[in-house]
């Protein structure tokens, strides 16, 4: 065991909680190892002190790989923490409803270009399907899965709150837009653009804002 691991283990800092320095004696975590190798593989804590455990973290080797939690105390996970082989944190799940059911993933720290994502399983079956960009605290772009077949085949962008571009890719199969509308900087419709062959050249088109497109079979 690493002295990592050791001093995780004496502290009960673990996964879903960081930067204790000291913990009751209720509150250390509990090691347990694989019966065949003597390995450890799960750190257990009771981190409110009522008497139950709330918290469990999967080991591999000396490093962390997954965490999960019930930071309310209602019997049921709400919190699960995902680690890469540096055992640095890199995805957060939630359960928006509260009800167990993990649907929400959210990236703790910004990417290179200073975004953050939060991920959705709107239809909760852990299909990514809504990506949703931030800087800060504020929504940049999205993406969308609307019908379910694992491309993204839509894409808005925003200046703030105000929404400034929709690009669809109409033929749900392509992978990028083959059409897209405009939005002036207080969210007003302005134009439709359209790439009728898929080479990336859109031309305007004239009329009003286009009907998005309904999934197939819809």
């Amino acid at each position: 065991m690493g002295p990592q691991l050791r001093e995780l283990i004496a502290t009960g800092c673990i996964a879903v909680v960081a930067g204790c320095v000291e913990a009751p004696q209720q509150r250390r975590a509990v090691p347990s190892y694989d019966d065949f190798t003597g390995k450890l593989i799960q750190l257990n804590a009771d981190q409110n002190g009522d008497g139950r455990i709330d918290q469990w973290t999967y080991i591999e080797g000396n490093q962390p790989i997954r965490g999960e939690a019930d930071t309310d105390g209602d019997g049921r996970i709400d919190r699960w923490e995902y680690f890469d082989k540096a055992a640095t944190l890199t995805l957060v799940g939630t359960s928006s409803r509260g009800d167990g059911i993990e649907d929400t993933w959210t990236t703790p720290a910004p990417s290179a270009d200073g975004e953050t994502m939060v991920v959705t399983s709107r239809h909760r079956d852990r299909a990514f399907d809504h990506r949703e960009f931030y800087r800060g605290q504020t929504l940049v772009r999205s993406e969308d899965d609307t019908n379910n077949d694992g491309r993204i085949d839509k894409w808005e962008r925003y200046d703030g709150a105000v929404l400034r571009e929709a690009a669809f890719d109409t033929s749900f199969t392509r992978g990028r837009a083959d059409r897209r509308v405009q939005y002036d900087e207080k969210g007003r419709f302005v134009l439709v653009e359209e790439d009728p062959d898929g080479d990336g050249k859109f031309v305007r088109v004239d009329g009003g804002a286009p009907k998005p497109p309904d999934p197939p079979g819809a």
